[in-house]
């Protein structure tokens, strides 16, 4: 009895080590990954199987002027056939002085809920005719209009 169970035992061991296979030959030593977007040569790059994005936009050429990666973390370490897309920056939302709302103008740095009203009222009086006119309304001086100014039109 105790040479059947030897038996199976090395049996059990044998038949182990035939079917032990190491994972490590399955790894990859590089990654397929897609650029698209706002980058100077968009395409599929095979890199370093650590390769960050930042490293990968790199050998994309870097981005186009309208390239904004601001909603990407350059430090991530994107899996194999993964995907980057760099957007355009976005062009800041003009408010029109002469049209907008008061909550839209509570929108503007500096500007409250007051100042928006008296903004209202003045072009409810004339219709503003230049950008620079703004700062005829009380509480609006040459810093306050240096502030929104980027963010206004008529």
């Amino acid at each position: 009895m105790k040479k059947i169970i030897a038996l199976l035992f090395l049996l059990i061991i044998f038949y182990g080590e035939l079917h032990y296979v190491d994972l490590r030959q399955f790894q990859s030593e590089s990654k397929q990954v897609e650029v698209k977007g706002e980058v100077k040569k968009p395409g599929i790059y095979e890199v370093a199987i650590h390769a960050s994005v930042e490293e990968i936009l790199t050998l994309a050429g870097g981005c186009t002027k309208e390239g904004d990666t601001s909603n990407l973390n350059l430090t991530l370490d994107i899996e194999n056939h993964g995907v980057i897309v760099v957007g355009k920056h976005q062009a800041p939302k003009l408010i029109s002085i002469n049209s907008a709302s008061l909550e839209e103008l509570d929108e503007l740095k500096g500007v409250g809920p007051s100042i928006a009203q008296r903004i209202i009222d003045y072009r409810n009086q004339q219709p503003f005719k230049t950008l620079e006119e703004l700062k005829n309304v009380k509480g609006i001086g040459d810093r306050m209009f240096e502030k929104i100014k980027g963010q206004i039109t008529l």
